[in-house]
This record gives C-alpha cells, sequence and structure tokens, in this order.
C-alpha cells in the first residue's frame, strides 16, 4: 500500500509539473505572438531593436519653371460672321490702319504675284489687345482690287525672334479689333528687338504663295510692339 500511494503521489506531482510547464508555453506563445502583431501594426515601436530606416520627407510637387520669352499661339481661325462690303469702313476712325482707297492704283508686284504690301509696314503702340507692352506682334489687313477688305486669306509668318523658331498662319478677318479683314499674330511677352529674321507671305489655300516675303524688323520699344502690314490685291 505504501509503495502504491507513493506512486501515485509521484505520478500527481508529475502531471502537476507537465501542465504547468505547458501553460507557460502557452502564455509565452501568447506574449510573442502579441509582440509579432504590435510591430507588425507599428515597426517604430520602441519594442523593435531594429526599426525600419526612417524615409526622408518628400520634395512635393515641382516648382514652376521659367517660361520662354517667346508665346507661339496656336493656328488661328477665323471668327468672322458677317461679309464685308466695298462701302464698309475697314477699320474704327480710331485706329491707325491704313486704308487705300477704292480708286487708288496699288503698285503691281514685281515678280508678278496677286497680292502686294501697301505701303510700308511700319510699327506703332499695341491696339491689338488690353496687354499694353506685355506683347508683341505682326497684324494688319488684306485688301482687294477694289480697296475693299479681303476676309479668309491665308497669312504665313516665319523666321526667328530671340533665338526661338516660329513658324505660324492665320486668317484675315479673324482679328477684327484692327478691321473686318484683320489679322493678328501673337509673337511675345514683351517687345523684341530683330533685324530681318522674320517673315511674312500671303498664300493660298494649298499653301502656295500670292506674294513675295516681306522681311521684318521689330523694336525693343512699347511705342513700336505692334508691327501693321497691310495687303492689296493688284492683279
Amino acid at each position: 500500500m505504501d509503495s502504491d500511494a507513493q506512486s501515485s503521489g509521484g505520478f500527481s506531482l508529475g502531471r502537476l509539473i507537465l501542465n504547468c510547464l505547458t501553460l507557460v508555453v502557452l502564455g509565452a506563445t501568447l506574449v510573442v505572438g502579441l509582440i509579432v502583431l504590435s510591430l507588425f501594426i507599428n515597426p517604430y515601436t520602441p519594442m523593435n531593436p531594429f526599426p525600419p530606416p526612417v524615409m526622408a520627407a518628400t520634395l512635393g510637387p515641382p516648382t514652376p519653371t521659367n517660361t520662354p520669352e517667346i508665346y507661339l499661339p496656336p493656328t488661328w481661325t477665323a471668327t468672322a460672321t458677317r461679309t464685308p462690303t466695298p462701302t464698309e469702313t475697314p477699320i474704327p476712325t480710331d485706329t491707325p490702319t491704313v486704308t487705300p482707297s477704292a480708286t487708288a492704283t496699288a503698285p503691281v508686284s514685281p515678280t508678278g504675284f496677286p497680292f502686294n504690301v501697301q505701303p510700308d509696314p511700319y510699327a506703332i503702340a499695341n491696339i491689338a489687345n488690353d496687354a499694353a507692352c506685355k506683347w508683341m506682334g505682326v497684324g494688319g489687313q488684306v485688301f482687294d482690287l477694289n480697296g475693299a477688305p479681303f476676309a479668309l486669306q491665308t497669312i504665313h509668318l516665319e523666321g526667328q525672334l530671340g533665338g526661338l523658331p516660329v513658324s505660324l498662319d492665320t486668317l484675315s478677318g479673324s482679328a477684327t479689333q484692327l478691321g473686318p479683314a484683320g489679322y493678328v499674330f501673337n509673337l511675345s511677352d514683351r517687345p523684341i528687338a530683330s533685324d530681318k529674321t522674320l517673315w511674312v507671305q500671303l498664300r493660298d489655300t494649298a499653301g502656295l504663295p500670292l506674294s513675295d516675303k516681306y522681311l521684318l524688323t521689330t523694336y525693343e520699344d512699347c511705342q513700336k510692339n505692334l508691327i501693321l502690314v497691310n495687303w492689296r490685291q493688284v492683279r
């Protein structure tokens, strides 16, 4: 009996120790799991002996860069909706653009083209828009044989200004602030001097020339930032 009691007591003590060890292992596993979960949620917690490196702050969106000196607009689209008549006043009375009379005899182009520049282009202060001196461009009108406004004729401008290439097209009648057959090229956001590096020419719908190329001079002068070039049909 004593032997059996001792054996039974030893077995019970062993089971108790084994159960305690099992509980300790389970508790340690639970604690380790909670620690791993907290490190996964916040790897920068003080409990993490190997936190990931701190990322450098981003620079944010890029800052605007300087815009080029020359503003090259898209090709103008004619917006004139009224049909000009020979008796209509070509331009407002306060616009210094030259208006040829219906009876005036236009000089014949020496190369036989049907259009010629009339008279020689000249420079005035900007009247094409409200930008005043923060703009430079070329504009004018196109007239037919009778001196009447001639809309929907193509004007081509090409060359270099301020070291940048320029190649633009527009239509007469697309800038009626200069008259019923007016046109305007927007070239720059300020006056820039140039000496015959730009030229203008009248062309037909197929791109064939209707006039000679006319070389232009521009000025670094707020009183000369619009170059007026009027065209007259001569045959």
